[in-house]
């Protein structure tokens, strides 16, 4: 993959969270933008073999591929997917920050997360087998704008808790009202139960924002950091540290639920009881439960692992290509202007889904889920999924515009945020 040194490689990046325009310059950080991708590209995985596996007459190298999908990509993806959503957040808050537009910037923050929830309603309505991940993710960004405010200190002290007692927490509650999970896809049908809908974002949900919340906070510490490390000018020792740290955070993790694993089989625990994944909680409230790093658990060592796995991720894209590269050659910069449109390419991959759900149907009738039909789930769709990436990154690299959604985003926040007001012109109106 080429690189080009940019003149100015002290520059600070300036981003949006929904993805920036792909021209946004030398000060651009386009390791960001690949990570962007990896989680995307990561949760296509996840949607497209991991289902191989539940197929009964599934070949060899079909369930091959489904646990190796599921491996590489389950709960990792989405994790990585919060925890930039974190940092962008940071690069689209800065500029008023530094100005001293602190209302501007909480409020421009909000409407950006509000914008996303609305677009993750929509996508309710596509009957797919994903559970669309928008509407607790923008939940969670309307939360954590007015966080901006607060010092990092303060945001690693509210994660901690969460991420100590959030799982817990989740699965007393499910044991409690004795559900596994309350609500997958929200729609705004959701909305005629207000009390079932907020309890379910908050807690039972899929994607709970008592263990999803962790994920954001951690993506604003982590870039408040990088941005640091680039003023300063040390962002190899940054990327470094952090990798170091991320894969040390993980290994520990996946060590220690290995160890739990083990004593829980030795004292006689149901083996598909501990293999299987959650559904946005522990199965069970017991407290050793919180020692395994099952996906979509949220116990301790599920959000240590897979935190860890994200900040090593960014880490070593970040010390590959460095704020003082850019990527050179045309499909370089298509993959990297795909990686800015996250939020498009996202929505169009639930779209298609939803579209291979529908064909299924009318084709095989009920039972095509079982039989895993090529345009359903398996390499090909997946190859078919990438393709149409690539296409999307290559019309906004060669046209040098962000992706519609993205641009959509972008506008409204900003106009809702205000004009960026410098800090002299605000004391002047009091």
């Amino acid at each position: 993959m080429h690189t080009t040194t940019s003149p100015h490689p002290r520059s600070a990046p300036v981003a949006t969270v929904a993805g920036p325009s792909p021209s946004a310059g030398p000060a651009r950080l386009e390791a960001l933008d690949l990570a962007r991708l990896v989680a995307i590209v990561g949760m296509m995985a996840a949607h497209l073999l991991v289902p191989l596996g539940a197929a009964p007459a599934g070949s060899p190298w079909q369930n091959a591929a489904a646990r190796i999908a599921s491996v590489l990509t389950e709960g990792t993806s989405a994790a990585l997917f919060a925890v930039i959503g974190g940092c962008s957040l940071v690069l689209a808050s800065r500029k008023r920050l530094a100005a001293g537009d602190r209302a501007g910037a909480v409020r421009s923050g909000i409407v950006r997360g509000a914008l996303v929830l609305a677009i993750g309603l929509l996508l309710g309505f596509v009957p797919t087998w994903v559970v669309v991940v928008l509407v607790p993710f923008g939940l969670g960004m309307m939360i954590t704008a007015p966080l901006l405010l607060c010092s990092s200190r303060v945001l690693a002290a509210i994660a901690l808790v969460l991420t100590a007692v959030g799982g817990w927490l989740n699965a007393s509650v499910r044991s409690d009202l004795r559900i596994v999970q309350e609500i997958g896809n929200v729609t705004p049908m959701n909305v005629l139960e207000p009390l079932t809908l907020l309890r379910g974002l908050a807690l039972t949900g899929m994607y709970p924002l008592i263990t999803w919340l962790p994920y954001l906070l951690l993506g604003v510490i982590l870039m408040r950091s990088l941005l640091g490390s680039i003023e300063a000018g040390r962002v190899r020792r940054w990327s470094l540290t952090v990798l170091g740290t991320g894969v040390g955070a993980a290994v520990i993790a996946y060590g220690t639920s290995a160890a739990v694993k083990a004593w829980a089989l030795a004292q006689g625990e149901d083996k598909m009881l501990l293999d299987l994944h959650g559904f946005g909680a522990p199965l069970r409230s017991d407290l050793w439960m919180q020692a395994l790093a099952t996906p979509h658990t949220g116990s301790i060592a599920d959000i240590i692992a897979t935190a860890g796995v994200s900040v090593a991720v960014i880490a070593l894209l970040m010390l590959v290509i460095p704020p003082a590269r850019h990527l050179a050659g045309a499909l370089p910069r298509a993959l990297r202007a795909a990686g800015a449109a996250p939020l498009t390419i996202y929505t169009i991959h639930v779209v298609l889904t939803g579209a291979s759900m529908i064909a299924a149907l009318v084709v095989a009738g009920p039972d095509a889920f079982e039989s895993a039909p090529w345009f359903i789930a398996g390499v090909w769709i997946l190859l078919a999924h990438l393709a149409v990436v690539v296409l999307i990154g290559l019309v906004l690299s060669a046209r040098g515009s962000r992706g519609p959604l993205e641009a959509l985003v972008s506008r409204v926040a900003g106009r809702a945020g205000g004009r960026v007001r410098g800090r002299d012109e605000a004391r002047a109106d009091r």
